[in-house]
Protein backbone atom coordinates (compact mmCIF):
# COMPACT_ATOMS: atom_id res chain seq x y z
CA UNK A 1 0.00 0.00 0.00
CA UNK A 2 1.50 3.32 -1.13
CA UNK A 3 1.57 6.23 1.29
CA UNK A 4 0.48 9.57 -0.12
CA UNK A 5 3.32 12.07 0.10
CA UNK A 6 2.77 15.63 1.30
CA UNK A 7 3.03 18.59 -1.04
CA UNK A 8 6.32 20.53 -1.03
CA UNK A 9 6.90 23.86 0.65
CA UNK A 10 5.88 26.60 -1.78
CA UNK A 11 7.49 30.04 -1.83
CA UNK A 12 5.78 32.06 -4.51
CA UNK A 13 5.61 29.72 -7.51
CA UNK A 14 8.71 27.75 -6.51
CA UNK A 15 8.50 24.35 -4.84
CA UNK A 16 11.14 23.10 -2.40
CA UNK A 17 11.63 19.34 -2.28
CA UNK A 18 13.75 17.00 -0.17
CA UNK A 19 14.98 13.43 -0.51
CA UNK A 20 14.86 10.58 1.98
CA UNK A 21 18.54 9.92 1.24
CA UNK A 22 21.36 11.74 -0.50
CA UNK A 23 23.71 8.75 -0.61
CA UNK A 24 25.15 7.58 -3.96
CA UNK A 25 22.61 5.61 -5.98
CA UNK A 26 22.99 1.99 -7.08
CA UNK A 27 21.94 1.13 -10.63
CA UNK A 28 22.10 -1.67 -13.18
CA UNK A 29 22.42 -0.99 -16.92
CA UNK A 30 21.84 -3.37 -19.82
CA UNK A 31 24.57 -4.10 -22.36
CA UNK A 32 23.10 -5.17 -25.74
CA UNK A 33 24.37 -8.36 -27.36
CA UNK A 34 25.73 -8.18 -30.92
CA UNK A 35 23.98 -10.68 -33.20
CA UNK A 36 25.30 -12.03 -36.49
CA UNK A 37 22.31 -10.28 -38.09
CA UNK A 38 23.56 -6.97 -36.66
CA UNK A 39 26.96 -7.50 -38.24
CA UNK A 40 25.38 -8.46 -41.58
CA UNK A 41 23.11 -5.42 -41.59
CA UNK A 42 25.77 -2.84 -40.73
CA UNK A 43 28.33 -4.49 -43.00
CA UNK A 44 25.87 -4.46 -45.91
CA UNK A 45 25.18 -0.74 -45.41
CA UNK A 46 28.91 0.01 -45.13
CA UNK A 47 29.74 -1.91 -48.30
CA UNK A 48 26.95 -0.16 -50.17
CA UNK A 49 28.39 3.23 -49.21
CA UNK A 50 31.77 2.03 -50.49
CA UNK A 51 30.27 1.07 -53.84
CA UNK A 52 30.57 -2.66 -53.16
CA UNK A 53 28.50 -5.59 -51.97
CA UNK A 54 28.86 -8.76 -49.90
CA UNK A 55 30.37 -10.42 -52.98
CA UNK A 56 33.16 -7.83 -52.93
CA UNK A 57 34.49 -9.34 -49.70
CA UNK A 58 35.66 -12.42 -51.60
CA UNK A 59 38.24 -10.25 -53.40
CA UNK A 60 41.29 -9.79 -51.09
CA UNK A 61 42.59 -6.89 -53.19
CA UNK A 62 39.28 -4.99 -52.90
CA UNK A 63 39.14 -5.62 -49.17
CA UNK A 64 42.72 -4.43 -48.66
CA UNK A 65 41.96 -1.27 -50.65
CA UNK A 66 38.80 -0.40 -48.70
CA UNK A 67 39.71 -1.62 -45.20
CA UNK A 68 43.11 -0.58 -43.95
CA UNK A 69 45.07 -3.47 -42.46
CA UNK A 70 42.49 -6.10 -43.50
CA UNK A 71 42.54 -8.50 -46.44
CA UNK A 72 39.84 -11.14 -45.86
CA UNK A 73 36.10 -11.31 -45.24
CA UNK A 74 36.44 -12.93 -41.80
CA UNK A 75 38.79 -10.12 -40.72
CA UNK A 76 36.27 -7.51 -41.85
CA UNK A 77 33.46 -9.24 -39.99
CA UNK A 78 35.52 -9.51 -36.80
CA UNK A 79 36.44 -5.82 -37.01
CA UNK A 80 32.79 -4.90 -37.57
CA UNK A 81 31.71 -6.99 -34.60
CA UNK A 82 34.30 -5.32 -32.34
CA UNK A 83 33.06 -1.91 -33.44
CA UNK A 84 29.43 -2.86 -32.72
CA UNK A 85 30.42 -4.30 -29.33
CA UNK A 86 32.05 -0.97 -28.48
CA UNK A 87 28.92 0.89 -29.57
CA UNK A 88 26.81 -1.38 -27.35
CA UNK A 89 29.01 -0.56 -24.37
CA UNK A 90 28.60 3.14 -25.15
CA UNK A 91 24.82 2.65 -25.29
CA UNK A 92 24.97 1.05 -21.85
CA UNK A 93 26.92 4.01 -20.50
CA UNK A 94 24.29 6.35 -21.89
CA UNK A 95 21.66 4.57 -19.79
CA UNK A 96 23.34 5.68 -16.58
CA UNK A 97 21.85 9.16 -16.47
CA UNK A 98 18.25 7.99 -16.82
CA UNK A 99 18.68 5.16 -14.33
CA UNK A 100 20.34 7.41 -11.75
CA UNK A 101 17.60 10.02 -11.99
CA UNK A 102 14.96 7.29 -11.72
CA UNK A 103 16.46 6.01 -8.46
CA UNK A 104 16.94 9.52 -7.11
CA UNK A 105 13.31 10.36 -7.93
CA UNK A 106 12.14 7.33 -5.94
CA UNK A 107 13.60 9.06 -2.86
CA UNK A 108 11.40 12.16 -3.16
CA UNK A 109 9.76 12.96 0.16
CA UNK A 110 7.05 15.13 -1.41
CA UNK A 111 4.61 14.80 -4.29
CA UNK A 112 4.46 17.04 -7.35
CA UNK A 113 1.76 19.74 -7.15
CA UNK A 114 -1.10 19.06 -9.61
CA UNK A 115 -0.64 22.40 -11.40
CA UNK A 116 2.98 21.54 -12.18
CA UNK A 117 1.98 18.13 -13.52
CA UNK A 118 -0.68 19.70 -15.72
CA UNK A 119 1.84 22.07 -17.34
CA UNK A 120 4.33 19.25 -17.82
CA UNK A 121 1.67 17.09 -19.44
CA UNK A 122 0.86 19.85 -21.93
CA UNK A 123 4.54 20.09 -22.79
CA UNK A 124 4.88 16.33 -23.26
CA UNK A 125 1.81 16.19 -25.50
CA UNK A 126 3.00 19.18 -27.55
CA UNK A 127 6.42 17.61 -28.14
CA UNK A 128 4.80 14.32 -29.12
CA UNK A 129 2.52 16.00 -31.65
CA UNK A 130 5.39 18.03 -33.10
CA UNK A 131 7.48 14.88 -33.49
CA UNK A 132 4.64 13.14 -35.32
CA UNK A 133 4.24 16.14 -37.62
CA UNK A 134 7.95 16.06 -38.47
CA UNK A 135 7.53 12.35 -39.29
CA UNK A 136 4.59 13.12 -41.56
CA UNK A 137 2.07 11.38 -39.32
CA UNK A 138 -1.04 12.46 -37.46
CA UNK A 139 -1.98 11.25 -33.96
CA UNK A 140 -4.81 9.24 -35.47
CA UNK A 141 -2.43 7.44 -37.82
CA UNK A 142 -0.07 6.76 -34.95
CA UNK A 143 -2.84 5.20 -32.88
CA UNK A 144 -3.99 3.08 -35.79
CA UNK A 145 -0.51 1.82 -36.68
CA UNK A 146 0.49 1.04 -33.10
CA UNK A 147 -2.94 -0.26 -32.07
CA UNK A 148 -3.01 2.37 -29.32
CA UNK A 149 -6.19 3.86 -27.92
CA UNK A 150 -6.66 7.50 -26.96
CA UNK A 151 -6.85 6.44 -23.32
CA UNK A 152 -3.52 4.60 -23.57
CA UNK A 153 -1.94 7.61 -25.22
CA UNK A 154 -3.21 9.89 -22.48
CA UNK A 155 -1.86 7.49 -19.84
CA UNK A 156 1.52 7.66 -21.58
CA UNK A 157 1.46 11.47 -21.42
CA UNK A 158 0.58 11.34 -17.72
CA UNK A 159 3.36 8.87 -16.99
CA UNK A 160 6.00 10.82 -18.90
CA UNK A 161 4.99 14.10 -17.27
CA UNK A 162 5.16 12.48 -13.82
CA UNK A 163 8.60 11.01 -14.51
CA UNK A 164 9.91 14.30 -15.91
CA UNK A 165 8.71 16.38 -12.99
CA UNK A 166 9.86 13.88 -10.35
CA UNK A 167 13.30 13.71 -11.95
CA UNK A 168 13.63 17.49 -12.02
CA UNK A 169 12.39 17.77 -8.42
CA UNK A 170 14.87 15.14 -7.22
CA UNK A 171 17.81 16.86 -8.92
CA UNK A 172 16.73 20.24 -7.52
CA UNK A 173 16.54 18.74 -4.03
CA UNK A 174 19.98 17.16 -4.43
CA UNK A 175 21.51 20.43 -5.68
CA UNK A 176 19.99 22.34 -2.76
CA UNK A 177 21.19 19.83 -0.15
CA UNK A 178 24.71 19.71 -1.59
CA UNK A 179 24.78 23.51 -1.91
CA UNK A 180 25.83 23.29 -5.56
CA UNK A 181 26.53 26.49 -7.44
CA UNK A 182 26.98 27.31 -11.12
CA UNK A 183 27.99 30.42 -13.01
CA UNK A 184 27.38 31.44 -16.61
CA UNK A 185 30.83 30.25 -17.68
CA UNK A 186 29.71 26.68 -16.93
CA UNK A 187 26.42 26.83 -18.82
CA UNK A 188 27.78 25.76 -22.22
CA UNK A 189 29.57 22.69 -20.84
CA UNK A 190 26.71 21.64 -18.58
CA UNK A 191 24.00 22.11 -21.19
CA UNK A 192 26.04 20.69 -24.07
CA UNK A 193 26.05 23.82 -26.24
CA UNK A 194 28.58 25.73 -28.28
CA UNK A 195 29.91 28.63 -26.15
CA UNK A 196 28.94 31.25 -28.73
CA UNK A 197 25.42 29.84 -29.11
CA UNK A 198 25.15 29.59 -25.33
CA UNK A 199 25.98 33.27 -25.01
CA UNK A 200 23.14 34.11 -27.39
CA UNK A 201 20.76 31.98 -25.31
CA UNK A 202 21.92 33.73 -22.14
CA UNK A 203 21.22 37.12 -23.68
CA UNK A 204 17.83 36.00 -25.00
CA UNK A 205 16.71 34.55 -21.68
CA UNK A 206 17.94 37.64 -19.85
CA UNK A 207 15.91 39.86 -22.19
CA UNK A 208 12.85 37.64 -21.67
CA UNK A 209 13.26 37.64 -17.91
CA UNK A 210 13.96 33.89 -17.85
CA UNK A 211 17.50 33.87 -16.46
CA UNK A 212 16.38 31.98 -13.35
CA UNK A 213 15.00 29.12 -15.47
CA UNK A 214 18.25 28.83 -17.41
CA UNK A 215 20.29 28.89 -14.21
CA UNK A 216 18.07 26.16 -12.73
CA UNK A 217 18.54 23.99 -15.81
CA UNK A 218 22.33 24.31 -15.57
CA UNK A 219 22.23 23.61 -11.83
CA UNK A 220 20.23 20.42 -12.31
CA UNK A 221 22.58 19.35 -15.11
CA UNK A 222 25.50 19.76 -12.70
CA UNK A 223 23.67 17.76 -10.05
CA UNK A 224 22.98 15.01 -12.58
CA UNK A 225 26.65 14.80 -13.56
CA UNK A 226 27.69 14.42 -9.94
CA UNK A 227 25.03 11.78 -9.22
CA UNK A 228 26.15 9.74 -12.24
CA UNK A 229 29.83 10.12 -11.40
CA UNK A 230 29.28 8.91 -7.83
CA UNK A 231 26.82 6.08 -8.61
CA UNK A 232 27.54 2.40 -8.04
CA UNK A 233 26.85 0.72 -11.38
CA UNK A 234 26.61 -2.95 -12.31
CA UNK A 235 26.20 -4.29 -15.85
CA UNK A 236 23.68 -6.86 -17.05
CA UNK A 237 24.64 -8.41 -20.39
CA UNK A 238 21.86 -9.28 -22.80
CA UNK A 239 21.58 -12.93 -23.87
CA UNK A 240 21.40 -13.89 -27.57
CA UNK A 241 17.75 -14.87 -27.05
CA UNK A 242 16.92 -11.48 -25.52
CA UNK A 243 18.74 -9.74 -28.36
CA UNK A 244 16.71 -11.63 -30.97
CA UNK A 245 13.47 -10.70 -29.21
CA UNK A 246 14.54 -7.05 -29.09
CA UNK A 247 15.43 -6.99 -32.79
CA UNK A 248 12.14 -8.71 -33.69
CA UNK A 249 10.22 -6.08 -31.73
CA UNK A 250 12.16 -3.31 -33.44
CA UNK A 251 11.34 -4.72 -36.90
CA UNK A 252 7.70 -5.01 -35.91
CA UNK A 253 7.58 -1.36 -34.88
CA UNK A 254 9.48 -0.40 -38.04
CA UNK A 255 6.83 -2.10 -40.17
CA UNK A 256 4.06 -0.32 -38.28
CA UNK A 257 5.51 3.07 -39.14
CA UNK A 258 6.49 2.22 -42.71
CA UNK A 259 4.54 3.78 -45.51
CA UNK A 260 2.66 6.49 -43.63
CA UNK A 261 0.76 8.60 -46.11
CA UNK A 262 -1.95 8.35 -48.71
CA UNK A 263 -2.64 4.63 -48.32
CA UNK A 264 -3.68 4.96 -44.67
CA UNK A 265 -7.20 4.08 -43.62
CA UNK A 266 -9.37 6.91 -42.26
CA UNK A 267 -8.35 8.02 -38.79
CA UNK A 268 -10.30 6.49 -35.92
CA UNK A 269 -12.54 8.96 -34.11
CA UNK A 270 -11.39 10.35 -30.79
CA UNK A 271 -13.88 11.26 -28.09
CA UNK A 272 -14.26 14.99 -27.53
CA UNK A 273 -14.12 14.26 -23.82
CA UNK A 274 -10.84 12.40 -23.99
CA UNK A 275 -8.71 15.54 -23.62
CA UNK A 276 -6.66 14.45 -26.65
CA UNK A 277 -6.89 16.78 -29.63
CA UNK A 278 -5.95 15.77 -33.15
CA UNK A 279 -3.72 18.35 -34.79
Amino acid sequence: MSIEKPLPLMVGNKAYYSLTSYDPVEITVDVPHTLDEDVDYVLSMTLQEMGGSMASLSDPAWVAEKFEGLSAENEVREAMRRELDMMNVQMAEQQKLGRCIEVLASRLAQSIPPQFLARAREEVQMRFTQQLQSDGMTPGQFMQRTHTTAAQLEAMFDRQAQQMMEGDAALAAYAHEKKLKVDEQEYARLLGMDPEEMQKVIEQTRAAGQSDELHEAALMAKAAQIVVAECSCSYRHETPEQAKARVAQYHQMEQMFAGAGEDDEPEPPVSENSGFKLV
